[in-house]
């Protein structure tokens, strides 16, 4: 009855996160004020001129993951590789790919954590930059902003338009390699069908020149109205004449044909619907699917001439294209519960697995979560008697495998015996490095194999191997030539029971 009682409350739990899903309406979808700047004219003026590539290119990135002074509130590991992979995924017609070249870096501070202005963000991208990398933070929130790109400093996204299936993270940076929006002029303006549309637009980009060295307020800019029939489409809104004309500077659906609800007239009265499959509109993310050949070109040129600093000349990891396979425990297998042992096939190019235990299926709520660099994991205490779930994500600096699919165990309650009252002899308990360990094995053991797993005082699992007990007298060689001078427990399990025998390395 307790363990129904607390199921239920779990599962109203999750149920009541679910219904409190992030809204993006309530926050603008990106801050940042397109411009042309001097790289951008003189790219316009003559492409023509501007190196060329068919290689991948490879853009290194910091990411850093804000949290609050007391470390809660950070980026889960799990949506932060759903991120990345949806990142390469946009990018990926246009050969261009994102890696970490560092660790994330993780910051406690909470202003700067929900920032509200872009002061703030500005002053946290200046303390903690890394030169020569493309800079993201993410952050709860982003001075009323989905995200935004400073040209000077860095992208800043929220955590709740970091989804999955959200581009958010694509359009800013497409910021960041030149690409404005297609509506420039028109920010902070609310298009209305029922007035003449006029010829230019006056706008305020304070804060998004390319250095942070202008004139705070900046003077008004102004832009041209683009025509629908491409007239002057060299010369108006993003001067990209393959993105088309756009008047829409909130959220906004599309129809099944991708284009936006709202007609719209040109200066010249000709009607037109905005294109919502494109990455740098406002549309919604079910409608975004690419950026156009344009806009390719410029980013790329941007890669190779003003922001070369950012690429590497070769992939840093090889793409992961397999999956991993759970080994153990699955279908229900029994595992203690003090400290269960979950075991997977490795992956080539894998350097690090994600690992999720839960007790519900769509681990909402984890039980337990750690990165790892091999093919197994400790859990902490689980609660005894109960049915877990348990998946592994893997993934190298490059790109991200999906997970695997669910396994099931349940967490046993075992009672772990010392050596001797199991009936075994384990000895000598003090060993010089490398030496081996006697095992005297009591006559209803003999005839199965047990499982060996030794730990460090810290539970660090250091060895592990399964033996077939054929004798009553076996060698136990342990690696232990490679271990700290220190205290270790072995630890026996197998079909007659489990117990521990503590030894000690010493010099």
């Amino acid at each position: 009855m307790k363990h129904f009682i607390l199921l239920l409350f779990l599962l109203v739990a999750f149920s009541l996160h679910s219904q409190e899903e992030f809204d993006k309406n309530s926050v603008k979808p990106c801050g940042t004020v397109s411009h042309i700047d001097a790289w951008l004219k003189k790219y316009l003026e003559s492409p023509e001129s501007f190196p060329e590539s068919s290689d991948t290119l490879w853009v290194g990135m910091q990411l850093h993951l804000l949290a609050k002074d007391d470390g809660s509130g950070r980026f889960g590991t799990a949506q932060l590789l759903d991120a990345l992979h949806r990142l390469n995924l946009d990018f990926a017609p246009s050969n261009i790919r994102f890696y970490c070249k560092n660790d994330w870096n993780q910051i406690n501070n909470t202003g700067w954590y929900q920032h509200d202005s872009l002061t703030q963000g500005i002053a946290m991208m200046f303390a903690n930059n890394v030169p020569d990398l493309l800079n993201a933070y993410f952050v709860a929130k982003a001075a009323g902003n989905c995200g935004y790109n400073l040209p000077y400093a860095g992208v800043a996204m929220m955590h709740g338009c970091t989804g999955p299936t959200d581009h958010t993270w694509t359009h800013e940076i497409g910021h960041a390699l030149s690409i404005q929006h297609p509506f420039i002029g028109w920010e902070g303006k609310t298009y209305n069908p029922n007035n003449p549309t006029p010829d230019t637009l006056t706008y305020d980009y304070t804060h998004f020149h390319s250095t942070p060295d202008t004139i705070v307020p900046s003077p008004l800019d102004t832009a041209l109205v683009e025509y629908v029939d491409g007239s002057n489409c060299g010369i108006a809104a993003d001067r990209i004449c393959d993105s088309g004309p756009d008047y829409l500077s909130q959220r906004w659906d599309c129809n099944t044909q991708g284009l936006s609800i709202v007609e719209q007239k040109d200066p010249s009265g000709a009607t037109f619907r905005s294109d919502g499959t494109l990455f740098m509109s406002y549309a919604n993310d079910n409608c975004q699917t690419r950026f156009t050949p344009q806009q390719i070109q410029i980013m790329r040129a941007r890669l190779l001439t003003a922001k070369a600093a950012w690429l590497a000349p070769a992939a840093p990891e090889p793409i992961i294209t397999g999956a991993s396979t759970l080994i153990s425990p699955i279908n229900f297998a029994q595992a203690t519960a003090a400290s269960a042992l979950l075991t997977w096939s490795s992956v080539p190019g894998a350097t690090h697995y994600l690992v999720q235990v839960s007790k519900v299926s769509g681990f909402g709520i984890s039980d337990f979560e750690a990165i790892v660099t091999d093919t197994f994991a400790l859990t902490g205490q689980l609660t005894p008697n109960w049915n877990y779930f348990w998946r592994v994500r893997p993934y190298n600096c490059v790109s991200v495998a999906p997970f695997t699919a669910n396994g099931r165990f349940t967490a046993k309650t075992v009672h772990v015996q010392s050596a001797t009252e199991a009936g075994w002899r384990v000895y000598p308990s003090l060993l010089a490095p490398g030496q081996p360990v006697l095992l005297e094995i009591p006559e209803h053991w003999t005839g199965q194999a047990a499982d060996f797993r030794v730990f460090d005082t810290g539970g660090r699992l250091m060895w592990q191997q399964t033996i077939s007990l054929e004798n009553q007298r076996q060698v136990l060689r342990l690696p232990s030539e490679n271990w700290p001078v220190g205290v270790y427990n072995v630890l026996c399990s197998g079909k007659a029971g489990v117990f521990r025998q503590t030894v000690v390395v010493s010099e």
